[in-house]
């Protein structure tokens, strides 16, 4: 059964979660590149075509560069078979690059299998991390109409989203790659299920796993199985923080609550919580914006913190206060 897409705020605060580790373990391997004027050099004929190559080293430059525009213009004249060989054969900093790269290609879904692969093999977690992360890239973009059109059998999509379930769940993997694994499944909830096994991770070792993983289980899961305590009243104030958040966006979303649930008194224990977390200086500003969906402004209680949090002007928080406040009057939760 296919699910919906998770919510934005809710992708964006599982994002911020794991970026500060992809991001040290990126520069590593991009710090290895070879210099922006190496580029142009030893270029060579394509045999096949008659025309000359793009070195790879024009992709890493882009890369290094963060020049969005450029990146996809070599990767276009690079074209889909050389960065599927670089994923094989490149050098670190290249490998990198082309998983920058693909995402920006049409017919990019054709991808999907050698980027799971090096998932899945890559000896190196920064290698195998920035694969999670361009599998995720890959799916939350691929319609029905872009598998069928480019041909990607169902099965690679399949073996991809077991792929990122296996690295998120197994234990002896490294931190950064199961958090990247956990993000591409929040990303991809369009093509790929949500295992009810993954609510597991709510009693991982890593408070990062469980932070993360409070942000992609779905809430009917955690109701069936009593999954709340593991992550709302966690030992680790910001996997707390993390689990009310997301519950809290969840319970704004139409269709998000199975409709009996919507009135149990979980729900309400929710609210209690959101309304002594948001304020609090140990809770993520990402989400203190999240569990403003769980005040009700017709309430004097919660509209006096709606009230307070809209003085801070120019902020994410002070502008969510602003918007709820000034909506319509009126639950729209359960």
């Amino acid at each position: 059964m296919t699910l919906p897409h998770r919510p934005r705020r809710a992708r964006l605060a599982l994002r911020a979660c794991v970026a500060w580790l992809g991001f040290g373990l990126g520069l590593g391997l991009l710090g290895t590149a070879a210099p922006a004027g190496a580029a142009h050099d030893k270029r060579r004929v394509d045999a096949r075509t008659g025309m000359l190559e793009v070195p790879l080293d024009e992709l890493v430059a882009a890369v290094r560069r963060k020049d969005r525009a450029e990146i996809s213009r070599v990767a276009a004249r690079i074209g889909p078979a050389r960065l599927a060989e670089a994923l094989r054969k490149a050098d670190a900093a290249g490998i990198q690059a082309a998983l920058v790269a693909i995402p920006t290609l049409q017919g990019r879904a054709r991808l999907v299998g050698p980027v799971t692969e090096l998932m899945t093999t890559a000896p190196d977690p920064g290698v195998a991390a920035a694969a999670a992360h361009t599998v995720g890239d890959l799916l939350a973009a691929a319609t029905a109409a872009d598998i069928d059109d480019w041909d990607v059998p169902p099965d690679v999509v399949n073996g991809a989203c077991g792929a990122l379930r296996t690295s998120a769940l197994l234990p002896a993997a490294a931190t950064a790659v199961r958090l990247a694994a956990l993000d591409a499944l929040a990303d991809a909830t369009s093509v790929c299920p949500l295992w009810p096994d993954l609510l597991s991770l709510l009693k991982d070792p890593s408070p990062a796993i469980r932070r993360a993983a409070a942000f992609v289980v779905r809430p009917q899961q955690r109701l069936a199985t009593g999954g709340f305590a593991s992550g709302t009243r966690d030992i680790d104030p910001t996997v707390a923080t993390a689990s009310v958040a997301a519950l809290c966006e969840a319970m704004a979303q139409p269709g998000m609550l199975p409709k009996s649930s919507a009135r149990e008194p979980i729900w309400e224990q929710i609210r209690q919580l959101a309304r002594r977390m948001v304020t609090a200086a140990a809770t993520a500003p990402e989400d203190s914006v999240q569990m403003l969906d769980c005040l009700e402004p017709t309430l004097a209680s919660d509209r006096q913190i709606l009230e307070g949090l809209k003085a801070r002007r120019h902020t994410p928080l002070g502008e969510r206060a602003a918007e709820i406040l000034e909506r319509p009057q009126g639950r729209t939760g359960p």
